[in-house]
């Protein structure tokens, strides 16, 4: 006999053994979990991806007011671009990656700016949560200096835009599980 109960961070159901109760996170994408929401989790069933549940920022630009080449190409490591633009862009001032990577949820301080892929990921599970707004969001994947990947959240396109732009592009962290 098992029970079935919620928390804050997702359903846990509950298997007794002998005298002990073995206590097991049930993890679904859409689930509340580690102070987001679970939007991809892959093959094992183990890992996974989860967002904030808002945006970080709605008018923060990509770059810290340089226009620096990062190293940060990487389609689907949202984390490892997001240190090194934070190495390159400097560890002060207000800017997508820093953003991110200053967030802090529910005790959790492992956030960084979505790659190009990752944010793609969230794009098609948006439904899954409230206060996406449909409007452009960056990924921490840079073209070239001065440019970097972005994606519409109501049509889903993603195309480069200047780093230096501001106005509307939003920002949410992620986090990996």
């Amino acid at each position: 006999m098992f029970l079935l109960s919620c928390s804050d961070d997702g359903p846990i159901t509950e298997i007794p053994i002998g005298n002990e109760i073995i206590k097991n996170e049930i993890i679904e994408i859409g689930s509340n979990y580690q102070g987001g929401i679970i939007f991809f989790i892959d093959e094992t069933g183990q890992h996974g991806l989860i967002a904030a549940k808002e945006d970080q920022s709605i008018t923060d630009p990509w770059w810290n007011n340089e226009f620096l080449t990062t190293g940060a190409v990487s389609l689907s490591d949202g984390k490892g671009n997001t240190n090194l633009i934070i190495q390159a862009q400097g560890n002060t001032g207000l800017y997508a990656a820093k953003l991110c990577s200053d967030y802090e949820s529910a005790g959790y301080k492992d956030w960084f700016l979505p790659s190009k892929d990752q944010l793609n990921i969230l794009y098609q599970n948006k439904h899954l949560m409230e206060g996406f707004a449909e409007e452009l969001y960056w990924s921490s994947t840079e073209y070239e200096i001065g440019s970097a990947w972005v994606q519409d959240f109501t049509t889903g396109e993603q195309h480069l835009d200047n780093t230096s732009d501001a106005a509307n592009v939003h920002t949410r962290a992620i986090r990996e599980f």
